[in-house]
């Protein structure tokens, strides 16, 4: 058997090449470096060659992920906290809603109804 079909239970977890750098990302966007300028410096600066979409998609999953804690984490989620938190969610409605409200149904009269005109 070759050593592929003899491993059982798995592996390492897959850990992303960007993982130890995801502050030097977080940096570079905070300075409105573009996703193609950051690829360039992951090359130059700490030699990694990645893709110009490996630092936009692992970035965006890390935020992501970080605003829902694990599951087995649950309780303790003081490592992670949302990007930004939903205020407008917990706080009452300060000015009413722009439609307004519908009349209430009327009956038409039947003793107002012409009934003498001719459709075309």
């Amino acid at each position: 058997m070759t050593e592929t079909a003899q491993r059982k239970g798995g592996g390492k977890p897959f850990r992303s090449i960007l993982e130890p750098h995801f502050e030097f990302i977080r940096e570079l966007r905070q300075r409105r470096k573009t996703w193609r300028q950051i690829t360039e410096l992951l090359l130059t600066e700490k030699d990694i060659r990645v893709t110009v979409f490996a630092p936009y998609l692992y970035y965006r999953r890390k935020l992501k992920r970080a605003t829902k804690p694990h599951w087995e984490n649950a309780g303790n989620n003081s490592e992670f906290q949302p990007a930004r938190l939903n205020i407008a969610a917990s706080q009452p409605q300060s000015r009413p809603s722009p439609l307004a409200k519908p009349a209430p149904f009327k009956r038409p009269n039947i003793n107002n109804i012409n009934t003498d005109q001719e459709f075309t």
